[in-house]
């Protein structure tokens, strides 16, 4: 990578796990191409207290200070902060990185809100194969599952677990609990199920199938896709890792988003 004349002025939203982590690794690692500008968090001293870990220290920003100021952003923050970030960059020249995936099923105009001034990008996260299944959404996807299965605090405080009455830490067996639509998926798990989001942008099948389980005897989150189309089928498992910091997060998610950054200044580009 050629050091380029005029660093990319950057901010991130949400200082949680992720936005904390990815802040270290502009700081440290990318600092040759972007520059930390500024963090944004509804909880004002998460971002003081990320910015007196960092060497740049970058200033602690409003959110709409931050996208005047910045022109790569990445959310890492909730599905409102992930809307409202795309309709406030719709017709600027700006690059953004969108971590909570839900908001486009959660309102699928947002899609309509991007434009051709906006470059938005998904991480591909906890999952693999995300290439493949864009691959295959040109020819005719018949059908596509996930089937989620994490260890109980991965699921703790999700509000389908309070609507009906589920104390996850008392299930001493593998059990299905959830089994539905994903739009239904992401209302019930709006932390836990931003893969379900990923595959519908990657192949726009609506009828995506979502089971979500509880299991006591494993420590990482596990996903399995299967995808059956016209030309071809998946059939993927992944493993991750939780983020030591919050067990809800995959550290391959973390890991997903610093490799796009990495590819947004590299100009060798591998995969589609």
């Amino acid at each position: 990578m050629d050091t380029p004349a005029k660093r990319i002025k950057t901010g991130i939203i949400g200082c949680g796990a992720i936005g904390s982590e990815l802040a270290s690794f502009v700081d440290n690692e990318l600092n040759k191409y972007l520059v930390l500008r500024g963090l944004c968090d509804k909880a004002r001293f998460k971002s003081i207290d990320v910015v007196k870990s960092l060497n740049s220290k970058p200033k602690v920003l409003t959110f709409n200070r931050l996208v005047d100021d910045c022109e790569l952003i990445i959310e890492a923050a909730s599905i409102s902060a992930a809307g409202q970030l795309i309709r406030k960059t719709a017709g600027r020249r700006k690059i953004i990185i969108i971590l909570s995936v839900g908001a486009f099923v959660k309102d699928i105009k947002l899609l309509g809100k991007i434009s051709r001034d906006t470059n938005v990008f998904i991480p591909s996260g906890a999952i693999a194969g995300v290439d493949g299944i864009s691959a295959l959404a040109m020819g005719n996807i018949k059908s596509l599952r996930l089937i989620t299965s994490k260890p109980p605090l991965s699921l703790a405080g999700a509000p389908f677990l309070s609507k009906q009455g589920i104390d996850v830490l008392k299930i001493k067996k593998e059990k299905i609990i959830f089994r539905g639509s994903i739009k239904e998926a992401i209302e019930n798990f709006p932390k836990n199920i931003n893969v379900a989001a990923t595959l519908f942008l990657a192949s726009r099948f609506k009828d995506i199938e979502v089971i979500v389980k509880v299991n006591p005897h494993i420590k990482r989150n596990t996903h399995r896709i299967e995808v059956c189309s016209d030309k071809g089928r998946i059939d993927i498992r992944v493993e991750n890792v939780p983020s030591k910091i919050n067990p809800k997060t995959s550290a391959m998610t973390i890991l997903s988003v610093k490799n796009l950054l990495t590819k947004i200044i590299n100009n060798l580009k591998v995969g589609s």
